[in-house]
């Protein structure tokens, strides 16, 4: 693993600690799944759903999001992802969207599959580049990330 790589890790793991605790602010039992495991990265006891975290701060810059499909020639993040849920971690919120709606976004929106090594990768992967705002149309909902660590109050698309 590249130093780029473990940067990236300890980033998503700080992350994901900061999701757990808003999970528990609202009376959930979140449990981190230790080492390194591909389906999801914690999962909430008492509904039995699962959460994998997807940092992407450079959205904040670019607009789109990465969904990526497959990593050295095997499905991997969307088409690997055991996950009931993905959360895509914006820099200013974070966007619930189950893996099911994320594939019926590709399928309508048919965009281009892009390949590219990541900062940190070895390999190139496979992956859709999505607008922020189009992944926000089919989420569930939308947290501002000053809400995580303040109030939990969750922000709507309208689409309960």
């Amino acid at each position: 693993m590249t130093q780029a790589f473990d940067t990236s890790l300890n980033i998503g793991k700080l992350r994901e600690a900061e999701l757990i605790e808003f999970f528990q602010s609202l009376g959930h039992k979140p449990v981190a799944i230790p080492g390194k495991f591909t389906g999801f990265d914690f999962f909430l006891a008492n509904t039995k759903e699962a959460y994998e975290v997807k940092q992407d701060w450079k959205a904040h810059y670019s607009g789109n999001l990465v969904v990526e499909i497959e990593m050295y020639g095997k499905p991997s993040g969307l088409m690997g992802t055991t996950a009931d849920w993905w959360i895509f971690d914006t820099k200013d919120e974070f966007i619930f969207i189950t893996p099911k709606r994320l594939k019926d976004m590709i399928i309508e929106k048919n965009p281009p599959l892009r390949m590219f090594t990541g900062k940190g990768d070895t390999q190139p992967k496979k992956a859709y580049l999505m607008p922020v705002e189009t992944i926000k149309k089919y989420a569930k909902k939308v947290v501002l990330r000053k809400g995580i660590l303040q109030a939990p109050t969750l922000k709507y698309n309208g689409k309960n």
